[in-house]
């Protein structure tokens, strides 16, 4: 009796064997969508931080809407031929001689809240270059193109006027609607 007993038990249990082999196989089905789905959200999460530049090492001017705002005042400044103020600048200008470069006007003032020292130039021929000099680091604006990575220089072309912003410190910014003469200006000032 003790051998049918013991083949008796053994269908009785191949039932609970299937039963739970199903569960197993859920739950180990379930434990890798999960890592699936967590692995898909660090990648997601990797990807924004890539395009958002969390990172960037300039920092907005004087709150978190100045970025736009500051760069966008500075080119409608250079539009308008217009100072930022009506202070005497307390330095020197930057040096351009060997550009050539006359220097038109100067003042210290502020440009969207941000205090800056501004400096015109013109070129024999008329062209334009505006300096913006401030005592912190102007924001890098969202379309602006890195020329050496993140402490280098960047630069974008807003409305006809190209922007360079210094590298290192990123406190000074150099427009003007001759882009050739931007970048000489910029390398005489050791800005890129």
């Amino acid at each position: 009796m003790s051998a049918e007993t013991s083949c008796a038990a053994t269908p009785a249990a191949a039932p609970v064997a299937a039963a739970t082999l199903p569960a197993a196989a859920r739950r180990l089905t379930s434990r890798i969508v999960r890592q699936a789905a967590a692995a898909a959200v660090v990648a997601v999460l990797a990807g924004a931080a890539a395009l958002v530049h969390p990172w960037r090492h300039t920092m907005p001017a004087t709150d978190s809407a100045a970025p736009r705002t500051v760069i966008a005042a500075a080119v409608a400044s250079y539009h308008a031929d217009r100072l930022p103020g009506t202070a005497v600048p307390a330095g020197s200008p930057p040096q351009l001689t060997p550009l050539a470069l006359r220097l038109t006007g100067a003042a210290a003032g502020q440009l969207n809240g941000v205090p800056v020292t501004m400096f015109a130039y013109t070129t024999p021929s008329g062209v334009r270059l505006t300096i913006f000099q401030s005592s912190q680091p102007f924001p890098e604006a969202a379309d602006a193109h890195e020329l050496r990575g993140p402490e280098g220089a960047w630069t974008l072309r807003s409305t006809g006027v190209t922007v360079i912003c210094a590298q290192r410190t990123h406190a000074m910014l150099l427009l003007s609607s001759d882009a050739a003469l931007a970048r000489r200006a910029g390398a005489v000032l050791h800005a890129i």
